[in-house]
């Protein structure tokens, strides 16, 4: 009888996805139909997709009997935060060997792997993954923010109705659009001087370096390459490296220019604090036809609406709230009250709908500093 890793190969059963519950630790250890060990007991595991992915290729285990049954442990929604800080800890691993020139064998497929994962959070809960990007800062800028503007090209290239597979190179595109100024742009982020001159030629080139990198790890897909060398056009000329102008400027780099143009601006640096979401989105209106494709840029304020997911507002009975869910209009969306109108946390919390008279918006507010609040508790 064949063994492998000490087990023995004839008491093995097939997994189900039911065996298997996301978020919650594996009791049994996993193999594949050579029984190779795959997973080892106690690994959690926090995609479905990657669930699925397993199961389909074949996982098996000899220990099914101590696994627990749909019945006494039902299938959990999977959690938004939990994927989204696996798909930022594993892109962090990911650009890690690039930086040490160690990159994955895999590297296109494993972007590409990322990007459909994006696709099936925002479609599970948009929501959620728009109040992340506006309320979690604390995170290392050159891993989330390719996220946070790959999120938001999945966004807007829905309501441009773009096909999903269309969307995906776009979205490999904008996780991978700075991969050859990785360490610079982790410095930027946090210095407060200006610019060197040295850092401003870098900044101009790096399209290009990005397109040759990407070569070098792989990337065969032009689409993926056109998204990248264009993504700083803009509309009047102005941009680099080829001073493009209008439609000449690929759709998805016009898309991802977007994208990124607003993530920037309500992301805190260490020199200024985060734009309010609606000075960013004004900002977004003034450069459109300019600077920024008008068509996108208002399919890109209709679908974040005037007061998005993880905003703070003030609403009309004193309260402070965080935005939970944007509503059937742009200017109602449903809101958590956090904060009385004394200033004092409120024991429970309240989720109110802003469309009902006594609970309107009155206005964007800043963040208190001194608030410790994480999306998984506003959205818990």
């Amino acid at each position: 009888m064949s063994r492998a890793g000490g087990k023995d190969s004839g008491d093995m059963k097939r997994v189900k996805q039911s065996d298997i519950v996301i978020g919650k630790p594996i009791p049994f250890d996993c193999y594949d139909q050579a029984k190779n060990l795959l997973l080892k007991r106690g690994t959690v595991l926090a995609s479905q997709n990657q669930l699925a992915i397993l199961v389909e290729r074949g996982l098996y285990s000899s220990d099914l009997e101590s696994a627990p049954r749909k019945a006494e442990a039902p299938m959990e929604k999977p959690s938004v935060f939990t994927q989204l800080t696996m798909i930022e800890m594993n892109l962090e691993k990911l650009f890690q060997g690039v930086i040490d020139r160690q990159p994955n064998p895999d590297f296109p497929d494993t972007i590409l792997q990322f990007a459909r994962e994006i696709q099936t959070l925002c479609a599970l809960d948009a929501d959620a993954v728009l109040g992340a990007l506006h309320l979690n800062q604390k995170r290392r800028y050159t891993v989330v923010h390719p996220i946070d503007v790959a999120v938001l090209c999945e966004l807007i290239g829905q309501r441009k109705e773009m096909p999903r597979e269309a969307r995906l190179p776009m979205l490999a595109a904008a996780l991978t659009a700075n991969i050859s100024i990785l360490e610079l742009q982790e410095r930027m982020h946090t210095q407060v001087e200006p610019l060197t001159e040295e850092q401003r030629n870098a900044l101009r080139v790096h399209p290009v370096l990005s397109i040759e990198l990407l070569l070098e790890l792989g990337v065969k897909n032009e689409d993926w390459f056109a998204a990248v060398l264009h993504h700083h056009e803009k509309l009047d000329g102005s941009g680099y490296p080829g001073a493009k102008r209008g439609d000449d400027i690929p759709l998805s780099a016009r898309v991802i220019a977007l994208a990124d143009t607003y993530s920037a601006m309500v992301t805190t640096r260490r020199y200024r604090q985060a734009v309010l979401a609606k000075d960013a989105l004004r900002e977004v209106f003034m450069q459109r036809g300019a600077e920024i494709d008008a068509e996108l840029a208002g399919l890109f304020i209709k679908e974040m609406g005037i007061y998005p997911p993880g905003a703070f507002v003030k609403i009309a009975n004193g309260d402070t709230a965080i935005v939970l869910k944007r509503g059937k209009n742009g200017t109602s969306p449903i809101v958590k009250c956090i904060i009385g109108p004394r200033g004092a946390p409120l024991p429970f919390p309240l989720v109110r709908d802003t469309s009902q008279n006594g609970f309107e918006i009155r206005e964007m507010v800043k963040r208190d500093p001194v608030l410790k609040l994480t999306p998984r508790q506003v959205w818990s």
